[in-house]
């Protein structure tokens, strides 16, 4: 099986970007590209579930939550909606100098290098749109 980890350095307190990534509304504003029109569900409870759907982009991630730890772990069973696989998401959020915030994801579980490579352009690319919600200078994201 295949992994990735990306991170990221956002300008943001530990507690906004758990937001970011624990409220539905919060996050259909930056997990895709604006035009993509993202909806969201976020049941933050075990086995709760945690979606992102875009109906102009023909696409959903279908996950659930399967551990956290507020506000600073979330563990989630990934699932593109159409897809029988799915995969293992943690996704990290740790205080960092200067009031910022590091989110390291971990994803595993992939059949094929091309599927993780795949998805490390889609996290690259989630992040960085983290990163710029909060106004951080070019180039914070660090991997």
């Amino acid at each position: 099986m295949h992994e990735l980890t990306e991170e990221a350095l956002v300008a943001a307190s530990v507690d906004s970007v758990w937001l970011d990534l624990t409220t539905a509304e919060r996050l259909a504003e930056w997990i895709w590209p604006p035009r993509f029109e993202t909806t969201a569900v976020v049941e933050l409870r075990e086995l709760g579930q945690w979606e992102a759907r875009s109906e102009a982009a023909g696409l959903a991630v279908e996950a659930t939550v399967l551990r956290f730890d507020r506000p600073h772990f979330l563990r989630l069973a990934w699932r593109w909606a159409g897809e029988d696989h799915s995969t293992d998401v943690e996704i990290a959020v740790e205080a960092a100098a200067d009031s910022s915030t590091r989110v390291i994801v971990r994803h595993s579980g992939f059949v094929s290098a091309e599927e993780r490579e795949n998805h490390i352009e889609g996290w690259s690319n989630c992040l960085q749109r983290l990163v710029d919600r909060y106004g951080a200078a070019p180039g914070e994201r660090l991997r």
